[in-house]
């Protein structure tokens, strides 16, 4: 379960500079989002995410706020090597849809479904002494509709300085698929149907008890196209069971 919270006073524009959002334009989310993951088998883990944002923009001439259900996803992923072979590879697949009225303004999303699926790889490895890992994702989503396909990446780098503290740094990349259309800018720059974005994020993970983590960081939006330029923070607290 985490809590994420955004925001932005600025956008990318379809050329990638930056400009104001709007006349004086805010917008902020505040959203409760949980991932669940459960061991089906020694290769097979089924997967069930969604979100419950509170999202505000305003502007001299429009207010607008929503609290409501999400996107949610469900999903697969199939292992493709034993667990003592060095790099893990696994394929994953979400499919994803909103939970949510197409009249809610702010949206928290484009309102149709997706289907992504994702190669993964990953290993830990000794580092001065202590243990790191190094996690790679990269996947195709398909999203029906208006929205363009998109190219989706993440990397993952974490040391564990100690049994309890991990630090942990991720770039995540998303790229879509053929031109980008002349679109007007909607109350959620998160929802723009064709946009390119790459982030960064930086966080401590906790242990507090043997099945139980606290995770906290924060992240910033640091290239795009036609999307918003935001900052942001994260708390999650994590079970294993």
């Amino acid at each position: 379960m985490s809590l994420y919270g955004y925001r932005a006073a600025e956008r990318y524009s379809p050329d990638g500079s930056r400009q104001p959002l709007g006349p004086g334009g805010i917008f902020e989310s505040l959203s409760v989002q949980f991932w669940a993951e459960l061991g089906l088998s020694d290769r097979w883990t089924a997967i069930l995410s969604g979100a419950a944002p509170r999202l505000r923009y305003e502007d001299p001439f429009y207010r607008a706020a929503a609290t409501t259900l999400g996107d949610f996803q469900l999903g697969f992923r199939r292992a493709l090597r034993s667990p003592d072979r060095g790099w893990q590879l696994a394929i994953q697949t979400l499919v994803k849809a909103p939970a949510y009225s197409q009249r809610i303004e702010p949206r928290p999303g484009n309102g149709q479904g997706d289907l992504e699926v994702s190669l993964l790889s990953g290993r830990s490895f000794p580092v001065a002494g202590r243990w790191g890992f190094l996690d790679a994702q990269g996947g195709y989503r398909i999203r029906w509709g208006r929205p363009s396909d998109q190219w989706r990446g993440e990397l993952t780098f974490g040391l564990h300085l100690s049994s309890r503290l991990t630090l942990m740094g991720q770039g995540f990349a998303v790229r879509r698929r053929g031109p980008l259309p002349e679109v007007a800018l909607g109350v959620n720059p998160l929802t723009e149907p064709a946009f390119d974005l790459y982030r960064a994020q930086a966080s401590a993970i906790v242990r507090i008890a043997p099945s139980w983590r606290i995770q906290a960081g924060g992240l910033t939006d640091i290239a795009g196209r036609n999307i918003a330029r935001g900052r942001g923070w994260m708390f999650a607290l994590w079970k294993s069971f």
